[in-house]
């Protein structure tokens, strides 16, 4: 029995062995089955996709042109504003170079007239109005501004307007709160001037379809300038404040100077009135005109009075009347003989 028993013990063991060797090989077989699967899935997929690929390329290329187009003009467009924004940047940093430029060609000329002379008297300050342009009047017969400063903001006529690079013209008519410039280039414009470094002087003309020129005032001595020279107000007749920056010269015209404008009426959007208090010449009146023959008449009696007159080939002081005036005069002593 227990023999029968032990073989029967041995008999499900070796059972028992061979099921769980049956089951390994069983899954096994179901991995390597999912992995011939996967990899016949993944060949499958790789083909359909290379072939997906081979079909797209052409209509992905026809589309990419008009895209590649459409990002070179939004880059294009991106470029050009930002041109635009470093030439405004740079169109400011011009302006405020030249204002600077002109305050120490000022200060130079300022300097230089100092060093010349013993007494210096500074000029009267100029109160500046800014304006803005708001309207502009260029037709073939006159060229002018509008602006939106007047009477009640100190604007006067004939008064001086620049902007950030010189002189624009001069105040000709004035409103409460508008008024209206006539610019350098209109024909009836009239601006005394002198070119420096060169002692000329002369009236610069505008011209309305041309740059305006110098008429030099006559003169016996030959008209001798140069392209390049700055052209600035004299403040001849007391129009205008002297050294306000016109232009330069560039060419000449029938024995006339042709300058240039440094402002650029096309682009001018603000500018500044120039309020400047021109000194009034006035005599001097002479104190006391007319109590000064009085009292020199007066002084003339009273020192002739007291001066004793001598007779002739006598002592002066041998007349007794002689004597007592003389006695009488300040600063004598007394008992004179």
């Amino acid at each position: 029995m227990d023999v029968l028993g032990q073989d029967r013990r041995e008999g499900l063991g070796r059972k028992a062995e061979s099921r769980f060797v049956l089951l390994l090989m069983m899954l096994v077989s179901v991995l390597l089955l999912l992995s011939s699967l996967y990899s016949a899935e993944a060949s499958v997929f790789r083909k359909a996709r290379e072939n997906v690929l081979d079909v797209a390329a052409p209509i992905l290329s026809i589309f990419a042109k008009p895209i590649a187009y459409v990002q070179g003009v939004v880059g294009d467009v991106g470029d050009y504003f930002n041109t635009l924004e470093q030439n405004q940047a740079l169109r400011e940093e011009n302006a405020e170079l030249r204002q600077w430029m002109e305050e120490a060609l000022r200060l130079r000329e300022t300097i230089a007239v100092y060093e010349r002379l013993q007494n210096y008297y500074a000029g009267p300050e100029a109160t500046p109005i800014d304006a803005f342009v708001i309207g502009e009047s260029n037709d073939a017969f006159s060229h002018s501004m509008l602006v939106n400063a007047g009477s009640g903001d100190g604007v006067e006529r004939g008064q001086a307007v620049l902007d950030d690079q010189g002189l624009v013209g001069r105040i000709v008519d004035v409103g409460v709160r508008a008024s209206r410039i006539l610019l350098l280039t209109d024909v009836q414009s009239r601006v005394p001037v002198y070119v420096e470094d060169a002692n000329l002087e002369g009236i610069l003309v505008g011209r309305t379809k041309a740059n305006p020129s110098i008429s030099f005032t006559a003169s016996t001595d030959p008209v001798v300038f140069t392209p390049g020279q700055r052209v600035l107000t004299s403040g001849a007749g007391g129009s205008l404040p002297r050294g306000l920056a016109i232009g330069v010269i560039v060419g000449a015209e029938k024995g006339d100077a042709v300058v240039d404008l440094y402002a650029d009426y096309a682009r001018t959007r603000m500018v500044r009135v120039v309020n400047y208090d021109f000194p009034v010449f006035e005599e001097a009146p002479e104190q006391g005109a007319d109590e000064a023959p009085a009292e020199a008449a007066a002084v003339d009696s009273a020192a002739s009075a007291l001066t004793p007159t001598a007779p002739a080939g006598g002592d002066p002081f041998a007349d007794p009347d002689a004597r007592a005036a003389a006695a009488a005069l300040p600063g004598e002593p007394e008992g004179v003989d």
